[in-house]
């Protein structure tokens, strides 16, 4: 029953708050009055940048609200308003906010007040200023017409504590040397004064620790502690530890402070978990009030690493601290407002409203009032932390000030026994210490931290209970680290999801699945955060910095694609490739020019023709080609001759050769399933193994990129290969012999030539995928894409050779070439396509399907191919005889005799090189003008 039900029958509401971890809709809340009526919601704050930035600037608002403060600072209330009000309409603008109208009714009927009750599990909400909650309706804050009390989550609650009277307040003042200063007497006459009237009534008694360090203070708090202190006649037993001082919050130990001084004055900062360890052996102490700054704050790891937080978990039933700076003279109106409530045994939320008004009234305008916060450990009793006996209290003792080199006296241990409370004192040490036992096998760690405490309390040496103590902190800490660790991944905060995993796997390696949760959370951490650099990137056009961050997320996230991310690469790609050509375009464009400017015909011919084939728009190009062409066939080209630079015996009879696009290699297709690759003296370099012994290679060719070699084989495949390595890279299986295999120039697709009717499929060169097939009746023996892509040209078995559109599979030039179709050679222009057969060899115009001219008449002709140029047109006959003939007239430039017919030829990149395959033998050639000799 609490003092005003005794007086007058009045009846008190409970109205319990309790917010659970946040999930992906928000933050489950639960309303409870102690009527009995609940009701449930789900509490959705502000994005969390907009509430962080209005928390942040509350401490300054507040600070500039008061008259005199020990900084000096900017602020206004607006920011304090708006928060409040957020805060107010996410916890109590739905289910809540009806419970909390009848609660209050029902406790205005009964003459009583509603008692608001919070308990705030997620640590990143704890933190928040809750007392500033700002009904717009009423247009009042709530936490100056309603008692606002905060209960963390602890195990075991403690009785009111029976006093006789009056209320005994230890104070301490704390002032180091190199903090701003406080004038240690003066701190101590002005709580004097403000409490001078209670004083006079003998209804508190205040004395003071006699020195600024921590060993005073145990000195007066040890449970030994016979003599009067500074200022009291009481000898030690102590209600209320009244702090003045400066705190702080330590990020790095993620632990809130109170500056005391060290041995030479300097400051000593005595940490949250330290204090309360202080404070434990004391158990009459049933309060603290912390008037320092930040002494209510926590870190986001753990709710209890505030200084008031780890008093409470260390068993101290409330404390009142202060969550920003408070001016001097609000302090002391605080502070008379409340022990005298508590004097006239009040409720301690009772008083702490009661002192919150007493600072509006006394000092207009100031938000102080929000400052100080209520930690209550627990709610029975009414909020009451002491039974005042009615018995008559001591004599007053009048305080005076400290005498110097006053010490604390040893007196007897009989004299003064420190009281316990009923609950402990009714158990025996042993069945305290089996609970604890008991508690610590189960995993209910915060029951054995309560249970073995208590033990210690009364004998600090009984069994093994500080080690039990010990050990029961430890697995406490661990299970909150984890369950943390566990909701923050629910919510998907994998950042707080790491650090609070990391801290368990510090503390126990093996913890639980600890380390396979954090190994998640690294991974869900590390997506999440290249998703978002990804989005950055992208916004701001960084578009190598995108397809690499991309790269990097999918090596990461290789099973989990993100159709959003594929989309920018796709677009970062495209502008990288398309910035690329651009660059290309009018770089070859402006060497094309130099060229002519130089007379460098065939130079300039190359030049432009890579721009022509990438943009056969791009600015007059076609215009500078014609006058470029113009002038190379007005120069009659001499004879040529041609030096052996070496022969190369392959295992098998050569079908095919092809230069790399670097030169630096020769592929060779063999008869019995294999490829060959050797180098610019004729070395083995690779061998590429195919199918069965009877699968011959037929045909091959390099990527423009060098990088990869297709061949075609008679055991009804098409392989690329990595030349780098020698790996296989893609097996298509085509269910007809292939004969010829050709990269298009920009190396994405894939065409090959086949028997029978098998046509001539086009694959995706990266994925296999086929792109397009097109029909064909007979025999394909061979084909070429143009330079810009755009075109295929094949020639057949039917006597036909036809030009399509690659992309579409449309027919757009057919021509008659007579004799048997043997090779095709498109020129590097595009213009022209050149068709060997048992006949002879033949240009063609590309466009309009024209003959343009024959060479090598009535010789079966079994390979032709274009010089880089496109000056020179070279064939092999079945005679046994290479000829290289001038392209634009058709004179024979050059003539080499071989051994056995020419089944293959081809000019190296540069030109300057020819070489030509018979039976089993690959010959290599140098080519010179004749009068270079």
């Amino acid at each position: 029953m609490t003092a005003r039900q005794a007086e007058g029958d009045a009846v008190d509401v409970d109205f319990r708050i309790e917010v659970g971890p946040g999930g992906a809709d928000g933050y489950p809340v639960v309303y409870r009055t102690t009527d009995g009526e609940e009701a449930a919601d789900v509490m959705r704050l502000p994005h969390p940048h907009e509430l962080e930035a209005l928390a942040a600037r509350v401490p300054d608002a507040v600070v500039a609200s008061s008259a005199r403060v020990r900084r000096a600072v900017v602020g206004s209330e607006a920011p304090v308003r708006e928060l409040g009000r957020m805060l107010f309409d996410a916890l109590l603008g739905g289910a809540g906010a009806a419970l909390l109208l009848a609660a209050r009714n029902r406790a205005a009927q009964r003459g009583g007040q509603v008692r608001m009750v919070l308990r705030v599990q997620p640590p990143e909400l704890a933190r928040l200023p809750w007392e500033f909650l700002y009904d717009t309706a009423e247009d009042a804050y709530v936490c100056l017409e309603v008692p606002l009390v905060r209960h963390p989550q602890v195990a075991r609650p403690v009785e009111p504590l029976r006093v006789a009277p009056p209320l005994r307040i230890l104070g301490m003042v704390a002032r180091p040397e190199d903090q701003e200063p406080l004038a240690v007497q003066a701190e101590q006459q002005r709580l004097r004064e403000a409490l001078a009237d209670l004083l006079a009534e003998g209804r508190v008694e205040l004395g003071w620790v006699g020195g600024q360090t921590w060993r005073d203070l145990r000195d007066a708090v040890r449970r030994d502690a016979r003599v009067p202190l500074h200022g009291s006649g009481s000898r030690g037993e102590w209600h209320v530890l009244h702090f003045i001082g400066h705190g702080g919050y330590d990020a790095t130990a993620q632990e809130g402070t109170l500056a005391l001084a060290g041995e030479r004055g300097e400051t000593y900062p005595l940490g949250a978990g330290q204090l309360a360890m202080l404070l434990a052996g004391h158990p009459s102490l049933r309060l603290a009030v912390l008037n320092a700054c930040e002494t209510g704050r926590a870190g986001g790891l753990n709710p209890f690493s505030s200084v008031a937080g780890a008093l409470m978990r260390k068993g101290m039933p409330a404390v009142l601290a202060m969550q920003y700076e408070v001016s001097e003279d609000a302090a002391l109106e605080c502070a008379h407002a409340f022990y005298d409530s508590l004097a006239r045994q009040l409720p301690i939320d009772v008083a702490v409203m009661e002192a919150r008004q007493a600072m509006t009234l006394a000092r207009p305008g100031t938000l102080e009032w929000g400052t100080p916060v209520l930690y209550m450990r627990s709610l029975d009793g009414g909020g009451h932390l002491f039974d005042f006996a009615d018995t008559p209290g001591p004599a007053v003792v009048t305080p005076g000030e400290p005498r110097p080199g006053t010490t604390l006296l040893r007196e007897s241990p009989a004299d003064l026994r420190p009281q316990e409370g009923p609950a402990e004192a009714e158990l025996p040490l042993e069945e305290l210490y089996a609970e604890g036992l008991a508690a610590l096998y189960t995993d209910r760690w915060g029951e054995a931290v309560e249970a073995f405490r208590a033990v210690i309390a009364r004998d600090r040496d009984y069994r093994d209970s500080q080690a039990k103590l010990t050990l029961a902190r430890q697995r406490q800490r661990l299970a909150s680290l984890y369950a943390a660790a566990t909701a923050a991944a629910a919510a998907q905060d994998w950042e707080q999801a790491v650090d609070h995993l990391e801290a368990v796997l510090a503390a126990e390696p093996g913890y639980r699945d600890a380390q396979v949760l954090l190994a998640q959370a690294r991974f869900h951490r590390t997506r999440v955060q290249l998703r978002e650099e990804i989005d950055t990137l992208h916004r701001a056009g960084r578009w190598e910095a995108v397809v690499a961050a991309v790269e990097r997320l999918r090596q990461h996230a290789p099973d989990q694609p993100d159709p959003e991310v594929l989309a920018m690469a796709t677009a970062a790609q495209a502008e990288l490739t398309a910035a690329d050509r651009a660059r290309t375009l009018a770089a070859r464009y402006h060497e094309g020019l130099d060229h002519m400017d130089a007379d460098r015909w065939e130079q300039a011919l190359r030049s432009l023709a890579e721009v022509h084939a990438l943009d056969a728009d791009y600015r007059d190009t076609a215009r500078l080609l014609a006058k470029v062409r113009q002038e190379i066939r007005g120069t009659r080209m001499g004879p040529l001759t041609a030096s052996p630079l070496f022969s190369f015996e392959a295992p098998h009879k050569v079908n095919a050769v092809a230069f790399r696009p670097d030169a630096r290699h020769l592929a060779v297709a063999t008869g019995r399933k294999i490829a060959l690759i050797i180098d610019a003296r004729g070395k083995h370099v690779h061998t590429f193994q195919h199918g069965g012994m009877m699968a011959g290679v037929r045909g091959l060719g390099f990527s423009p990129d060098s990088r990869r070699l297709a061949t075609g084989s008679a055991d009804l495949y098409v392989r690329v290969w990595n030349t780098g390595d020698g790996a296989r890279l893609l097996l298509l299986s085509t269910r007809h012999t292939v004969i010829d295999v050709v990269f298009s120039p920009d190396g994405r697709r894939l065409a090959g030539a086949l028997t029978g009717s098998g046509g001539v499929p086009i694959w995706d060169a990266e994925t296999g995928l086929e792109l397009l097939r097109i029909p064909h009746g007979r025999v394909v023996q061979s084909l070429d894409f143009s330079p810009d892509g755009r075109r295929l040209a094949t020639i057949c078995g039917d006597g036909f050779t036809r030009v399509w559109e690659a992309a579409t599979g449309e027919e757009l030039v057919k021509v008659a070439h007579g004799g048997v179709a043997n090779g095709l050679a498109f020129s590097p222009d595009g213009h022209r396509f050149a068709t060997a057969t048992s006949r002879s060899a033949a240009l063609w115009n590309a466009d309009t399907g024209a003959r343009l001219m024959e060479v090598a008449l009535r010789r079966k002709v079994s390979s032709v191919a274009f010089s880089p140029d496109g000056r020179l047109l070279g064939t092999g006959e079945s005679v046994g005889t290479a000829r290289v003939w001038d392209a634009g007239n058709g004179a024979e430039l050059l003539s080499i005799p071989h051994d056995d017919a020419v089944r293959a030829v081809a000019f190296a990149p540069e030109g300057t090189r020819l070489a030509t395959a018979t039976a089993k033998t690959v010959h290599m050639w140098q080519l010179r003008e004749a009068d270079d000799d």
